[in-house]
């Protein structure tokens, strides 16, 4: 089976390489189904999501990948910065404080941060406009 997911896992990722989303997308599921916590097949399937304009399916794609290896960045910031462009505050900093917990440091959960400041500083003011 490994052989198997391995194997798949390589022409998933070429057809997404080549913009063959739809064998990608085919070749992602295969593996979940036969490892729905796959870390790799669950977040490259949520790339493909959100190229469909599908942000909170692929919001739960980039959690489950989270889960299964927190200790990769880039699915922290897919996670992060999709909760972002959904204005989803809230779930945004629950997931940037998570990362920071389990060692994420880099300059990019910096500049994540300052963007999710940026947008509560935004929800807030059109808040006190709609107000008035």
């Amino acid at each position: 089976m490994l052989d198997n997911v391995d194997t798949t896992l390589e022409h998933a990722i070429s057809a997404h390489e080549s913009g063959n989303l739809v064998l990608a997308g085919e070749k992602y599921l295969e593996i979940l189904n036969l490892d729905p916590k796959h870390p790799d097949a669950n977040h490259n399937f949520g790339l493909i999501a959100l190229k469909m304009d599908e942000q909170a399916m692929a919001v739960q794609f980039f959690k489950n990948a989270i889960e299964a290896n927190p200790t990769v960045t880039e699915y922290w910031v897919s996670c992060i910065n999709t909760l972002i462009e959904l204005k989803d505050t809230k779930n945004a900093q629950i997931a940037l404080d998570k990362a920071k917990e389990v060692g994420h440091v880099d300059e990019v959960f910096e500049k994540l941060s300052s963007n999710l400041k940026l947008l509560s500083q935004e929800i807030r003011e059109a808040a006190e406009v709609a107000a008035e």
